[in-house]
């Protein structure tokens, strides 16, 4: 099959990092794939390698057209003479701005046969309440989609619900790229290097510090936790726009001395190998690579029930999963595993098992190509549809 995967920019975030790693796995696998960006990287300090075959078109965020009328069609013409020029047999649409610039590429610009595809990340409903917008979204992008694929069925559903889409459409989870951990290093050796105490007890988070992902819950619940374990440290990774605030708020509750924050880190496994517990403290997520990630390290788990992040993390099992609302359970789940290593390992080794067989690359690739040969179908005659 070729494939074209249309995206924001080449940035190291979960959407883009899953699109690099099905891309590389299908050019190894005797198909075709390469990836438009739509977008420059100014101002972005996550920047992804490009490869010699992807298109890097000079789009920029700040542009006043993208307040109105939403798109810069200089970047739709370009886009759809690359799409053209490639003529693939999909076009897969990986994130809301993609999906935005495919569907007006469609409508206005692109005169080809290939079907679109959109990729859901996370909750539309969450990302999108303007009603204006959704009218856009609802009356002149959608109606160019020909397949949508859902990370989980909750942010599936929310884009059938809010958007009206009737087309084929499944569930279909993020992939783990396996050979990106390699576990060069034991907890003892990373605490050693990082000069961190051994019988300190971590509470990680992993991700942007933006709005979505409740850095102020986080420290909430972590404050809580301190009351209850003693040696509880917290280690924030990642930047965004909300890290001063974030800052001034753990010297607010009195927990700075205990909070360290490290920015952006390009290789995340040794934070991950030196911590105890993730917790993933979001208002809305997709299904998040972060609990990928920390399960196959044999890290448990403890989140909020945010989109659809009880497809990767199984409560009870290999990690704890509350309400959002309920921050003195997260407290305790917390706390409990911190005071209970063995628990801790038991759900770790869990999680390991049940990532490794449940979200490897090869089997979510094959899902992925038989939902596109279905979708292709289906635009041919029109009467088959599809919901898995």
């Amino acid at each position: 099959m070729k494939l074209l995967i249309v995206d924001n920019q080449p940035i190291r975030r979960g959407a883009q990092m899953f699109a690099q790693h099905f891309k590389d796995y299908l050019n190894l696998n005797g198909h075709t794939c390469k990836r438009v960006f739509l977008y420059n990287t100014a101002g972005e300090s996550s920047v992804l390698p490009i490869d010699e075959n992807d298109i890097l078109l000079d789009g920029r965020k700040s542009n006043p057209l993208e307040v109105f009328p939403s798109v810069q069609p200089k970047i739709c013409r370009e886009l759809a003479a690359a799409i053209t020029e490639y003529s693939p047999d999909v076009v897969l649409l990986n994130g809301a701005r993609a999906v935005k610039y495919g569907g007006i590429t469609k409508w206005r610009y692109y005169r080809g046969e290939a079907p679109f595809v959109v990729r859901i990340i996370d909750s539309v409903a969450y990302w999108n309440t303007s009603k204006l917008r959704q009218w856009y979204s609802r009356n002149v992008i959608t109606p160019r989609i020909d397949g949508a694929v859902g990370v989980g069925k909750k942010a599936l559903q929310d884009y059938r619900d809010l958007y009206a889409y009737r087309g084929p459409g499944t569930a279909i989870p993020r992939a783990f790229d396996f050979d990106g951990f390699r576990q060069t290093e034991s907890k003892e050796q990373v605490r050693s290097r990082l000069g961190i105490k051994k019988d300190d007890k971590i509470v990680l988070f992993l991700g942007n510090i933006t709005r979505q992902k409740r850095p102020d819950r986080f420290l909430k619940v972590f404050s809580d936790v301190c009351g209850i374990v003693s040696g509880s440290k917290a280690w924030i990774v990642g930047d965004g726009v909300l890290r001063e605030q974030t800052e001034s708020m753990a010297s607010d509750l009195g927990v700075s001395d205990k909070v360290t924050f490290w920015g952006y880190q390009s290789d995340v496994e040794p934070f991950i190998t030196a911590s105890d517990v993730l917790f993933i403290s979001s208002d809305t997520e997709g299904v998040p690579g972060i609990a990928l990630e920390a399960q196959y390290l044999e890290k448990p788990v403890v989140t909020t029930d945010a989109g659809d992040v009880a497809m990767v993390v199984r409560h009870g099992i290999s990690g704890f999963v509350c309400s959002k609302e309920d921050e003195e359970g997260l407290g305790n789940n917390i706390a409990e595993l911190l005071k209970r290593p063995d628990l801790a390992a038991e759900m770790g080794r869990q999680g390991k098992v049940y990532v490794t067989s449940n979200f490897n690359l090869a089997d979510i690739s094959d899902k992925y190509l038989s939902f596109f040969q279905l979708v292709i179908e289906n635009r041919k005659n029109s009467l088959q549809t599809y919901d898995g």
